[in-house]
C-alpha cells in the first residue's frame, strides 16, 4: 500500500480481500447474527491480515452506520497494537462528528473475591495423513492446573484416541515443539472452540459407527461442556470466503499441482478400491489385440473416468471435501495462502457433479497417481516404445 496526496491506493487483490471481509460483516448484520460472531470475523481478520489492518479500519469508517461504529468500538478490546487502537479512536471521532452514535460499554463494579473459573480453551490441529487421521489438541487453564486433551481423530473410523494430561504451560510448549510438529506435518493453532467441536463431531460419528469411545472422552466432555463453536462450517471460511474462491476459476485449475507439496504428496486412494481397475489396465497393456496408441489412450481415459465416478459417490466426495477444507486452514496458517485457496477451490468444486471434459483437477490427479503407483515397476522410462503413458490429462 502506498500513500499520496489523493489518499491510499491498494493492490486490487488486497482490496478484494478487504472488501470480501467487509461484505461478510455486512451480510452478518443483515442476517442478524450475534455481536460476538460478527466481532470474531473482524478480529480474526485483523490478527491474520495485519498488513491490511489500516485499509480495513478505514473501510469500516466509510460505512457511516451505527452498527459499524459499534463494531469498531468493540474491536478495541481485542486489539493489542497501540497504533491500531489510536487509529480506531480517530475513526470513531470522525464518525461522532458525522452524527453516528454507538453504545459505550462500562464495566460494573465487581466483587474483590471471585471464584476461579476455567479460561477459554486454546486449540491446535495437525495435518491429515493418507489414512484420514490427524492430531487435535485442546488446552485449558483450570482451577486444578493446565489441562491438555490430546486426541487422534479419523474421518472414516471416528475418535481413535483421547487422553487428558496435566502439564505446565512451558512443559506443554516444549513437548509440542519437540515431539509433535514437523515440516511436512505441522501443527498450528486454531480456535479452542473449533477444536472442541471437532472432537465432539468425531465422537458422534464414532457412535453412529457403533464404535466405543476412548476412556478419556467422558472426562473431556465434562471439562469442556460449556464450550460451543456455534458455526456450521469449517474454520477456513473465517479467513477465506467461498465467493472469493468461486470467482477465480484459475485456482481450480492450479489445484491439480497440489500433489507436489505436503501433505498431498502422501495422499493416495486405497489400493484395494483400485483393484478391479488395475486389473483392467493390466489386461489392456498385455492384450494381444493390436490397438493404436490413440486407441489405447482413449480406452485408458474411459477406465479412469469410470473409476472416478465409482470411487467418488456423494458421501466419499464429502469426505475429500472436508479433508481439503481442513488442510487449506493448515496451509493458510503456515503462510501458503495461494495453495490454501487452491485447495479450497478444489473442495468447493466437489459440491458439483464431475465434468466429463474437465473433472476436478485435484481429484483427477489423485486418481491417476494412485493408479500409477501400482505400476511403478513399469515406469515411463521402461515402457515399450509406442505404448502410451498411464498418466493422461483430463
Amino acid at each position: 500500500m502506498t500513500k499520496d496526496k489523493k489518499g491510499d491506493t491498494l493492490n486490487p487483490e488486497l482490496k478484494q480481500r478487504v472488501d470480501s471481509v467487509i461484505n461478510r460483516i455486512a451480510a452478518a448484520f443483515n442476517d442478524k447474527l450475534g455481536e460476538d460472531e460478527i466481532l470474531g470475523i473482524a478480529t480474526s481478520f485483523l490478527k491474520d491480515e495485519r498488513d491490511l489492518a489500516v485499509p480495513f479500519i478505514d473501510t469500516l469508517t466509510t460505512e457511516a452506520r451505527p452498527e459499524m461504529a459499534q463494531l469498531l468500538y468493540d474491536m478495541m478490546d481485542g486489539v493489542q497494537d497501540k497504533s491500531l487502537i489510536k487509529l480506531i479512536k480517530k475513526s470513531l471521532y470522525k464518525l461522532r462528528q458525522r452524527g453516528v452514535k454507538w453504545e459505550e460499554k462500562y464495566k460494573d463494579d465487581s466483587p474483590i473475591f471471585k471464584p476461579m473459573k476455567s479460561d477459554e480453551p486454546e486449540g491446535y490441529v495437525g495435518d491429515i495423513d493418507n489414512t484420514g487421521s490427524r492430531i487435535v489438541i485442546v488446552t485449558r487453564n483450570t482451577p486444578r492446573g493446565f489441562l491438555v486433551a490430546f486426541s487422534i481423530i479419523n474421518d472414516l473410523e471416528g475418535l481413535q484416541e483421547l487422553d487428558l494430561h496435566q502439564f505446565s504451560k512451558k512443559g506443554f510448549k516444549d513437548f509440542l515443539d519437540s515431539s509433535m510438529s514437523s515440516v511436512d506435518f505441522p501443527i498450528v493453532e486454531a480456535e479452542g472452540a473449533y477444536c472442541v467441536s471437532l472432537l465432539k463431531e468425531t465422537a458422534s460419528f464414532s457412535k453412529n459407527l457403533s464404535k466405543p469411545l476412548p476412556n478419556g472422552y467422558n472426562d473431556f466432555e465434562i471439562e469442556f461442556e460449556d464450550i460451543e463453536w456455534g458455526h456450521a462450517y469449517p474454520i477456513i471460511y473465517h479467513y477465506i470466503s467461498e465467493d472469493e474462491i468461486k470467482n477465480n476459476p484459475r485456482l481450480l485449475k492450479e489445484s491439480g499441482d497440489l500433489h507436489k507439496i505436503a501433505p498431498f504428496f502422501s495422499w493416495f486412494i486405497d489400493p484395494k478400491e483400485l483393484k478391479e481397475y488395475i486389473e483392467t489396465i493390466d489386461e489392456l497393456r498385455n492384450s494381444r489385440i493390436f490397438l493404436t496408441p490413440e486407441q489405447k489412450e482413449e480406452r485408458l481415459h474411459t477406465i479412469y473416468s469410470d473409476a472416478l465416478e465409482a470411487l467418488f459417490p456423494e458421501e466419499k466426495k464429502l469426505v475429500w471435501k472436508r479433508r481439503l477444507e481442513e488442510t487449506a486452514y493448515i496451509l493458510f496458517k503456515t503462510g501458503k495462502k495461494s495453495e490454501a485457496r487452491q485447495a479450497l477451490s478444489a473442495a468447493i468444486n466437489l459440491k458439483n457433479p464431475f465434468s466429463p471434459i474437465e473433472p476436478n483437477p485435484f481429484i483427477w490427479n489423485l486418481l491417476l497417481k494412485s493408479i500409477y503407483s501400482q505400476f511403478e515397476e513399469d515406469s515411463p522410462e521402461n515402457a515399450k516404445e509406442g505404448e502410451p503413458s498411464l498418466i493422461i490429462a483430463p
